[in-house]
């Protein structure tokens, strides 16, 4: 057995002295780490409702003698009376709020912010590469101040309180405005970790770890978008969804339905038909790649002809060519083997030249605020069942609709689950037209100039 010798790095807390507990790294706005010297003291008072963000501090002074920290302001403070409150919070490190922390807290506004998937996926991926003392020796916690998804602030402490107080305390000492800012914490989201976040303005939190029973509630209560076991591609929102816009869900595979032959155009593959020189095909495409993380092409046949997109081609998994149906199983079963991290696909038709942009994003949307198990995409008062979201736990039970029950329409089969049905506006255009004719394929030429080509 060999016996590893080298030092192992030892975190040594001295929560009283301001010089070992204000470490507080972050990047400046070109990305490039700078060192930022906050007393915890103040984020910790500012949290407590002790210290208002407009109060003008003269003077932070640490008594070694005594081992507390002295906070001058210009005006006289009521801090002895709050300290006669005490309300009991279900964080393990404090475990108590002062004064009428809590009454202050549930009066706050919560600004409209949004959370992007994109930002949050980029968010967390950088936090977990970069440099810092948890990653050297761990036995410690991080906070992070994040706009979109880039980290603008970084503070570690062995208490995860004392993190999120240095972040308050940031906030304060350079102005910051915490309208559009994203906190993240490695600590569990406990009620005062929500208190922490309302307190600061910040309107949404984000953690690795998971939550408490109190926290959800309370977030619930003031309006605070709740994001916990954020790893990888996986997060769970249990408060505020609706700021959650998903632009770039990575748990997402399009699959592009490739349809029949295109006999009254002559025949020939309908995708395959051009519109300003480019193919319908290939227009879909480019509406949809950045919506998704990976696109599929289903269609039976010779897979060599759509060779130039250079998208995996699947065919039908149940014989006979049963229909849309057919191909959404088939890119189940494909997800299922190929993707075992995704849990959704995504279906579109592939002669669908003008599809929103904001397809995936507001599908999910609709399904996660309705608790839906599916979601299907309709304009102008007409549903479109082949443009829809799917689950990937349901692929069994639609083999089992197709094969067993002959089962051929879309409808049939969503009229057993929760179902949400998402309406996009019809102005200028149809953003579900599909090219079936010549004439068609004329009034898409048409519809492309309006469309910017």
């Amino acid at each position: 057995m060999k016996i590893d010798k080298a030092p192992v790095p030892l975190i040594v807390p001295n929560p009283h002295d301001p010089r070992l507990t204000e470490r507080v790294a972050g990047t400046d706005q070109a990305g490039a780490p700078v060192e930022i010297n906050v007393p915890v003291e103040l984020g910790y008072l500012l949290n407590q409702n002790m210290l208002k963000y407009d109060d003008v501090v003269t003077e932070v002074e640490y008594d070694d003698d005594l081992q507390v920290v002295v906070v001058r302001t210009e005006h006289h403070t009521n801090f002895e009376q709050k300290l006669k409150k005490r309300t009991q919070t279900s964080g393990c490190a404090q475990g108590t709020a002062f004064g009428d922390l809590l009454e202050a807290v549930e009066s706050v506004a919560l600004p409209k912010a949004e959370l992007r998937t994109s930002w949050l996926y980029q968010m967390t991926h950088a936090i977990n590469t970069m440099p810092s003392l948890y990653l050297e020796a761990g036995a410690i916690h991080g906070c992070v101040l994040c706009k979109q998804g880039t980290p603008v602030c970084y503070t570690e402490d062995v208490g995860r309180h004392n993190a999120v107080d240095k972040i308050a305390g940031w906030i304060y000492r350079h102005g910051v405005d915490p309208a559009d800012k994203i906190l993240y914490t490695t600590g569990r989201l406990t009620s005062e970790m929500v208190i922490k976040t309302v307190r600061m303005g910040i309107p949404i939190l984000v953690s690795r770890s998971g939550f408490t029973a109190w926290g959800v509630d309370l977030a619930r209560q003031v309006g605070l978008t709740l994001v916990g076991r954020a790893r990888g591609k996986r997060f769970i929102a249990l408060s505020g969804q609706e700021r959650i816009v998903y632009d770039q869900n990575l748990a997402f595979v399009e699959e592009l339905l490739a349809g029949g032959l295109a006999r009254r155009m002559g025949g020939g593959d309908k995708p395959m038909r051009k519109i300003g020189g480019r193919t319908i095909l290939a227009r879909v495409i480019a509406r949809l790649a950045p919506q998704c993380d990976r696109l599929i092409l289903n269609a039976n046949g010779d897979p060599a002809r759509f060779a130039a997109f250079d998208l995996p081609v699947i065919a039908d998994t149940v014989e006979n060519f049963p229909g849309p149906l057919a191909g959404i199983l088939a890119a189940l079963d494909w997800a299922a083997a190929n993707r075992p991290d995704v849990s959704w696909i995504l279906s579109a038709a592939a002669d669908c030249p003008f599809l929103p942009r904001d397809l995936v994003a507001r599908l999910h949307r609709a399904r996660a605020e309705q608790n839906a198990q599916l979601a299907v995409a309709a304009s102008d008062g007409q549903s479109h069942p082949v443009i829809g979201l799917w689950s990937v736990a349901l692929r069994e039970e639609l083999r089992h609709a197709l094969v067993i029950e002959d089962i051929r329409k879309i409808d049939r089969w969503t009229a057993r689950y929760r179902l949400a049905t998402v309406e996009w506006p019809v102005d200028e255009l149809d953003p579900f037209f599909n090219a079936n004719t010549m004439d068609d394929i004329a009034v898409a030429e048409r519809l492309a100039a309006l469309d910017g080509g």
